[in-house]
Order: structure tokens, then C-alpha cells, then sequence
């Protein structure tokens, strides 16, 4: 019985020092950023399940780590930079690095599955990791959701933008176009490629005016700003203000919108928008 006793008194021991010393270590959150290749985002998030995943719960069951998780940006505006986030929350700081040895063992016992014959490398990459003591200091960005994206949506993205003029096409800059991950507000930044010249723009929704309101940001400290209209199937950036003084009203009526293509229309009228006449045509292409 005495042995018995000792033997029991020698595991409480044992089992008191093993969770004191688990509750003295500050568990690590490390978030992995995948971006998805076009088109392949459910693919990609099928074979992280079947392989990131599988080996992440072996690891689990052996103790190496505590837990995981997959956060999806469930947003489809494309411009966005991550689909997926990997969350994998570790006993130490020291994260991967201290329990490296067993898990290159699960890895290479792992059969990697590739989705409908296609590798990692083919669905997806990843962009970027964060390392935090708690889960809830990632700030990682709600998707901008909401029926004020949707008039943006058609927009987003990396164009080339031609002068059209006598029927010709001319290439001359560069217009990117996106939505912050910050604050969801709209963003566009302007290169000339001949010459030197670049504007950005900053824009956010009034919910007073059910409108995006913009400001244009020139590199002379000029700044003109626009409130988006819908006519139609166009979209009309209608001048509400300007730093400089003009005899005429302006506008840009967005026109001819397809998925890889619009045009630009910039309208002016010298009789406080009685008429209106177009002044010069622009064509944008998706790089």
C-alpha cells in the first residue's frame, strides 16, 4: 500500500510540474496568407483540407501544436491580396522552429494529393506571414461586402489606357483601381508612360448621397473632386468641386463596359449642363 501511495503521489507531482510548465509558456498564433491563382480558389482550398490539414491534426494528436484553423475571404472582388489564412496556434514562441525535426517526419510520411492533377505551385502561393501571442491581435481585414461595391466591382483591377482618336488607338498610361483592405475605401493610382505625370485618388460611399464621393490628387497640389451616377448601364463621375476655377461643367461618363474593356468619355458643358459635348475618348484594357 505504501508503495502503491508513493507511486501515486510521484505521477500527481510529475502531472503538476507538466501544467505548470504548459501554463508558464505563452502560446503562439502563426497566420500564413495565401493568395489562389485565377480561378483556382475552391481548388486550393480543397488541397490544403486533404494535405495542409491532414498533417496539421496528426501534429495535434502528437502535441506539437494546440490548433488550427482556416479563414476564408469570402469577398470576390478580386484585387484583394490573400483567399485563405492558415491559423496554427503553437505551445512556444519559438513556433515551427522547436518542433521542426517531428514535423518534417509527419511531412515526409504525408502522400501529398494533388486537385484535379494540379500541385500547390499550380493553385495557388502563399503572400505573407504574421506571428502574434494572441489570436486576437491579427487585424486581418473584413471583406468589403455590400450593394455599394457592386458598382465598382466591373472596375477593379490593373488597366492600360489608350487616347482614341480618328478611329487610332494610342497607348499612353497605366491605371490600377482598388479597394483598400483598410476601410474597404476606393483607390486609384495613375502612371503616364511617356512622360512624367501620375495622379491618385481617394474615394469612400456617403451613405447621405448613396453615392461614392472621390478626390483626385495631382502632383502640383491641385485636386478635383467627383460623385459617382449611374445612368443607365453607365457610370457618370459627375464634378462636384475642383481647386481650380473652369467656364465649363465636366464629366466622365464610364461607357461600354465588358468584363476586359470601357471607355472613358469626358463630357463638358458651357451652358451649366443644358448640353453636353465629348471632348476626348479614352479606352481602358485589362492588363
Amino acid at each position: 500500500m505504501r508503495k502503491v501511495s508513493l507511486v501515486l503521489i510521484f505521477l500527481f507531482f510529475s502531472v503538476a510540474v507538466k501544467v505548470k510548465a504548459q501554463s508558464n509558456n505563452q502560446n503562439t498564433w502563426t497566420y500564413t496568407y495565401l493568395k489562389a491563382a485565377n480561378g483556382q480558389k475552391e481548388n486550393l482550398k480543397i488541397f490544403l483540407k486533404k494535405n495542409w490539414f491532414a498533417m496539421d491534426s496528426i501534429a495535434v494528436r502528437q502535441g506539437l501544436f494546440n490548433d488550427y484553423e482556416l479563414i476564408e475571404n469570402i469577398s470576390k472582388d478580386d484585387s484583394l491580396t490573400w483567399d485563405f489564412i492558415v491559423a496554427v496556434e503553437y505551445f512556444t514562441t519559438g513556433t515551427y522552429t522547436d518542433i521542426a525535426e517531428k514535423w518534417q517526419a509527419i511531412s515526409k510520411a504525408h502522400q501529398t494529393i494533388n486537385i484535379n492533377g494540379l500541385s500547390f505551385k499550380d493553385l495557388g502561393k502563399i503572400v505573407k506571414s504574421e506571428t502574434v501571442q494572441n489570436k486576437s491581435d491579427i487585424k486581418y481585414s473584413a471583406p468589403c461586402i455590400g450593394e455599394q461595391f457592386e458598382i465598382l466591382r466591373p472596375f477593379l483591377g490593373d488597366w492600360e489606357e489608350y487616347i482614341v482618336e480618328d478611329g487610332k488607338e494610342q497607348l499612353f498610361g497605366r491605371l490600377i483601381i482598388s479597394l483598400s483592405t483598410e476601410g474597404c475605401s476606393l483607390n486609384k493610382k495613375f502612371l503616364l508612360y511617356n512622360r512624367s505625370g501620375s495622379y491618385l485618388t481617394s474615394g469612400y460611399y456617403d451613405p447621405a448621397e448613396k453615392a461614392w464621393i472621390e478626390t483626385f490628387m495631382f502632383r502640383n497640389g491641385n485636386y478635383t473632386k467627383y460623385k459617382w451616377v449611374v445612368e443607365g448601364k453607365d457610370v457618370v463621375m459627375v464634378r462636384i468641386a475642383s481647386s481650380s476655377k473652369s467656364d465649363y461643367l465636366n464629366r466622365n461618363r464610364w461607357t461600354n463596359i465588358t468584363p476586359d474593356s470601357f471607355d472613358i468619355l469626358e463630357e463638358r458643358s458651357y451652358d451649366l449642363g443644358k448640353t453636353w459635348k465629348v471632348f476626348s475618348t479614352t479606352k481602358l484594357k485589362r492588363k
